[in-house]
């Protein structure tokens, strides 16, 4: 019992040292003024600027991935029905797309979900391409690039499926996207194998703990160029205003003040995704299974809730130090 309580305790010291080290030997720490010219000289506005969305209609747990990156999971019973999210910061580029449609048994509740999917369940998808309107009125009618619903045979031996006789199901197509960026994304990244996964989860628990305390002591400018790359392929990804990354990067889109109190590193998994070439730590149980390892309780007098914080992390060919990059 004794020597297990040394080892845990080891592991946490060791954590902790790690993050230390990391943070000293980080880049630059820029200033917000720094940060913002940097991003508004790389920020590309085109004179057509398409919008990719994916609607989701099911009773079902699931997960959708585009280009092998998870644009979004969910196993929280309560949010069964209908959701509709942006898939562009997925799209490095024009051309063909890949997509994965992951489903797991219904949630009963936080807690327990059904042990195999459902003769009754239902999964329907479709894909959407809008744009920004440039007289200033709003978004375009959005064309439908593509309908999904889960089938009835398998589409490689032909025979019916039986979901009630199954505990998970995965189906994978494509999609064009006529996008005007290129986004270089994790493609410059090591591809990361499986058998140094033990030692891969260290590294990246130390590179998760240094951001939470981050978080926690508000030290926004290291956090800021620590996503700064992150931050500006996404921006360009949904063509964000000069206004609108001022007020990302500066602080001034956060109007309310609220009590945060920040999740332990515990109860996680490593994830690989991005073809071998992205880590990211995800929760393993309940309703936020999938969900980042980095999140918080939010409240004020007015609104509480539960936030998650995406940490993607990649590793460039050549560098020795991971970078964020979603």
């Amino acid at each position: 019992m004794k020597k297990n309580l040394y080892i845990a305790f080891g592991f946490l010291f060791f954590l902790q040292g790690c993050a230390q080290e990391k943070k000293e030997q980080t880049m630059n720490i820029l200033t917000t003024t720094q940060r913002i010219d940097y991003l508004k000289k790389n920020i590309q506005r085109y004179d057509y600027e398409p919008l990719y969305y994916i609607d989701v209609e099911t009773n079902y747990n699931y997960q959708v991935l585009v280009n092998d990156f998870p644009v979004y999971t969910n196993f929280d019973y309560e949010l069964k029905g209908g959701m509709i999210f942006n898939i562009n910061k997925a799209i490095l580029q024009s051309g063909k797309q890949k997509l994965e449609i992951r489903i797991y048994p219904e949630s009963i509740n936080e807690v327990t979900r059904k042990e195999f999917l459902d003769t009754k369940g239902y999964f329907k998808l479709q894909i959407t391409q809008t744009a920004w309107r440039k007289d200033g009125g709003g978004q375009e009618e959005p064309k439908i690039i593509m309908e999904y619903e889960l089938p009835k045979e398998n589409k490689h031996i032909g025979n019916t499926i039986d979901y009630a006789k199954l505990k998970s199901f995965t189906d994978s197509l494509s999609f064009e996207a006529t996008v005007p960026y290129h986004l270089q994304g994790w493609t410059n990244g090591e591809v990361f194998k499986e058998e140094d996964s033990l030692q891969l989860k260290v590294q990246v628990a130390a590179f998760y703990q240094d951001i939470r305390e981050a978080f926690e002591k508000e030290e926004h400018n290291y956090i800021r160029t620590k996503y700064l790359e992150a931050n500006k392929e996404w921006y360009q990804s949904e063509y964000f205003p000069d206004d609108l990354i001022q007020s990302l990067q500066d602080g001034s889109h956060v109007k309310k003040k609220y009590k945060k109190r920040y999740f332990p590193l515990e109860n996680y998994k490593l994830s690989i995704y991005g073809d071998g070439r992205i880590l990211c730590l995800e929760t393993i149980s309940g309703e936020n299974k999938g969900n980042s390892a980095l999140g918080y309780t939010y409240e004020n007098e007015n609104r509480e809730g539960i936030r998650f914080l995406d940490l993607y992390l990649y590793r460039p060919k050549g560098s020795s130090q991971f970078q964020i990059i979603r």
